[in-house]
């Protein structure tokens, strides 16, 4: 296999740490190898990934040229110094958190399909059971591909749910409630309900993605706000969990109210259309903190 590089621009005030990136637990098919590359499944691709010094070293199974996929994933098209000065000038707590997450980046993950359903799982969850949850789903559903002697799954596909009907998520013992929002959400794409290919598209506004996923059963505005953050590409979107709601309670001055839709309103006036970058900075922040007082999970939990 040809091992690639991938040139990383590292004359940004905001240097570009893969281990930081892949462990902010947006993704969740990343695993860490004994020989610290990291292992994942991507658009269809077994990629193997690591670190050298300014550039991203990689492999895959179809040994292609996946340079451009990468670049989209990682975002390097961001101009990562604008983007952080700018939400810093808005809110002196946040500018706190950029200088010290300064390696906090936003994935754009290619799959709005599996992102979905990872995020499904994640209600009620933590990140080693999400992480579990859709390993498991593509164990049950997808193809397998092998990279230097390990062995990885292809996320399956809507269509495949569809075929295959609930009986495969009941034997991984997700809960029935789980089974069937994953269920729901296929058979709404099916029918013509959902198209996630044409909520990706840049002329997508905030409003209509969010009011889309929403539509689905069991899918509430948190979970509607990552899958818009993380595969859709909708940047001002604001997922609120505990850790935000605590966090912005931080800024001055604060939202006007703790509601959901007065934490969004007020982020996205204060962020603009980098309110997304804000909140996964006010959210490490708050995780952090609430580490020093308890041990737990090298992870962030959800």
């Amino acid at each position: 296999m040809t091992i690639r590089r991938l040139r990383i621009d590292q004359s940004t005030k905001y240097p570009f740490v893969l281990d930081d990136v892949l462990n902010g637990t947006q993704d969740f098919r990343w695993r860490r190898r004994g020989d610290g590359r990291y292992c994942g499944v991507l658009a269809g691709h077994h990629i193997h990934v690591r670190q050298n010094d300014n550039a991203v070293e990689y492999e895959s199974d179809s040994d292609r040229d996946l340079t451009d996929l990468l670049c989209s994933y990682f975002r390097l098209d961001d101009d990562i110094d604008c983007i952080y000065d700018y939400i810093s000038s808005r809110c002196d707590r946040v500018g706190q958190l950029a200088r010290k997450y300064s390696s906090l980046r936003v994935l754009r993950q290619p799959d709005p399909w599996e992102c979905m359903v990872a995020y499904i799982l994640s209600a009620n969850s933590n990140v080693g059971k999400i992480q579990r949850g859709v390993e498991g789903i593509a164990k049950k559903l997808g193809k397998p591909l092998e990279l230097c002697g390990c062995v990885r799954y292809i996320f399956p596909t809507w269509e495949d749910v569809c075929a295959e009907g609930v009986k495969p998520l009941e034997e991984l013992k997700f809960g029935l409630e789980k089974h069937n929002r994953i269920i729901a959400a296929a058979q709404r794409i099916r029918d013509g309900r959902m198209d996630l290919c044409r909520l990706a598209q840049p002329q997508g506004s905030y409003d209509e993605v969010e009011r889309q996923l929403r539509n689905c059963y069991g899918i509430g505005p948190k979970i509607a706000n990552c899958i818009a953050l993380f595969s859709l590409d909708k940047m001002e979107a604001f997922p609120v969990d505990t850790h935000v709601e605590k966090a912005v309670q931080h800024c001055s001055p604060p939202p006007p109210s703790s509601s959901y839709a007065a934490i969004v309103k007020w982020a996205q006036g204060r962020f603009g259309k980098y309110a997304g970058y804000a909140n996964q900075l006010l959210f490490m922040g708050d995780w952090d903190e609430s580490q020093k007082s308890r041990k737990g999970s090298s992870h962030p939990p959800l």
